[in-house]
């Protein structure tokens, strides 16, 4: 995977290393539920930090779940697994600094 130096550049912030972990996702087809948890915290995340882009991160994850069907969505939105991601990644998420918001946010939305 292609690392660039504006990732690196915020590799410490939460938000980056939630990104990164969803990297991995990109090599499966299915969309599995723990990696649908912790991209809609990033996007709802995102969407607070920085309204101004809030349509472009709906546009991401409508993307990203594109293919799966509202009951697919349902169904794993409703399973432990995607819970326990969530409040994982909820909880990251609150640990990152005003600082490193916008630019982990920016990073998320360049993330193709």
């Amino acid at each position: 995977m292609k690392v660039r130096a504006s990732f690196l550049a915020v590799a410490g912030s939460a938000i980056v290393v939630l990104v990164s972990s969803l990297a991995q996702t990109r090599i499966h087809p299915a969309i599995h539920a723990d990696a649908l948890a912790r991209y809609e915290a990033i996007t709802s995340y995102c969407e607070k930090a920085d309204p101004d882009s809030a349509s472009e991160y709906v546009s991401k994850l409508t993307s990203f779940t594109a293919g799966r069907s509202e009951k697919e969505l349902a169904l794993d939105r409703g399973s432990a697994q995607y819970r326990s991601a969530m409040e994982q990644a909820n909880a990251i998420l609150s640990q990152a600094s005003p600082s490193t918001r916008v630019k982990g946010c920016t990073e998320f939305l360049a993330e193709k």
